[in-house]
């Protein structure tokens, strides 16, 4: 079964597209580790959790989502089509050029602390290593 969705992905504006509504493809498409987001009691995001850190997409309560994404509807804890009503909806909250200058101001912020915060981890493993080396050796 086929079912109506809102796909997302960086950089473009917001896509109406029927996939099949079974795991096994949102998977084979957005990638293996998914995460959701409930927007609201019957619409739910799911988006990669291990998409790379420089495909910025949209913004979403102050937190930015990495990454292609869908919007999809929920009916008794099953994917089933959006409805109309939900697709301008949504497409109206994710359209492109309301996120674009947000994103490239979160952008720079979000890299230069990420990459800080990836050298800061990279030393403690360094030192963490050295005093291993150090303890094996004596």
């Amino acid at each position: 079964m086929k079912i109506k969705v809102l796909l997302v992905m960086p950089g473009k504006e917001t896509q109406v597209v029927k996939i099949p509504a079974n795991l096994k493809y949102i998977k084979a498409f957005i990638g293996e580790k998914l995460f959701k987001i409930k927007l609201n009691e019957n619409t739910i995001l799911i988006a990669n959790k291990d998409a790379p850190h420089d495909e910025f997409n949209r913004l979403l309560r102050g937190n930015i989502i990495l990454g292609t994404f869908f919007i999809v509807s929920i009916k008794n804890g099953r994917r089933v089509s959006m409805k109309r009503k939900d697709i301008r909806k949504y497409a109206n909250i994710f359209k492109l050029r309301k996120h674009q200058k947000k994103i490239e101001l979160y952008k720079e912020e979000y890299l230069e602390e990420f990459y800080s915060n990836q050298r800061k981890i990279k030393q403690k493993n360094a030192k963490r290593n050295k005093e291993e080396i150090f303890k094996i050796a004596a």
